[in-house]
């Protein structure tokens, strides 16, 4: 099998095998693309910025804006996760939801997958609360923590290889650059989306051994 038919093996095995990376993947870049749009057809783009950012109108709607949260508004908690603000932020959680979904893939079930995705992401929204009223957050960040910290907890519990400790490093990297690369970065959302991903391995082992239990009794 040469070059060319080994990449194209490999993107067929992706859209085919890995669905819980696939089918968010696609939902953020298909989210993204409408919003963008919509965002081109208001006619208020007078730079580059505005031409790759979603306009702080439809941010206000659909990101997490606390004060509307405060008012009822709490599908924002879940349709924020869904939602970046400009191109490079999508882009670049893309690119990390590549690299720590697909490993988060080989230890969770598809439904567990989705659970810590959503869960952390969640989690994440209810800190950015410390951030005031008037703020307004976006993006699949915290979510993605929470499956690299997902990961990490059943990677340790199964191996403690080389390979572990260079997962950690990777992770460790990640989250520097995502934490501190940008002066406007939601720091309290990051920490709490890996520590929450950290704890569910915990409570998918207790429930397993508490059927395991009831099975045998």
């Amino acid at each position: 099998m040469n070059n060319k038919e080994e990449d194209s093996f490999s993107m067929s095995s992706f859209w085919k095998t890995n669905l819980p990376t696939r089918n968010i993947l696609v939902l953020l870049l298909l989210i993204h693309l409408i919003l963008w749009i919509i965002t081109l057809t208001q006619g208020n783009i007078v730079s580059f910025r505005d031409a790759i950012s979603i306009s702080d109108d439809i941010l206000v709607v659909v990101g997490q804006f606390n004060l509307l949260v405060f008012q009822g508004h709490v599908y924002q908690l879940i349709t924020s996760i869904f939602v970046h603000v400009d191109l490079l932020h999508l882009l670049s959680n893309c690119l990390f939801l590549l690299v720590f979904g697909l490993k988060a893939e080989e230890r969770l079930l598809s439904w567990q997958y989705y659970f810590v995705f959503i869960i952390s992401g969640l989690m994440g929204g209810i800190l950015s609360f410390v951030y005031g009223p008037i703020s307004i957050s976006a993006g699949a960040s915290g979510a993605i923590f929470g499956l690299l910290g997902a990961d990490l907890i059943l990677m340790y519990q199964h191996e403690r290889t080389k390979s572990f400790w260079g997962y950690v490093a990777s992770g460790v990297i990640f989250f520097l650059i995502m934490s501190f690369g940008s002066p406007n970065v939601n720091l309290f959302a990051h920490a709490i989306g890996l520590v929450t991903g950290a704890i569910i391995p915990f409570i998918f082992k207790k429930r397993r051994q508490t059927n395991d239990i009831e099975t045998s009794a």
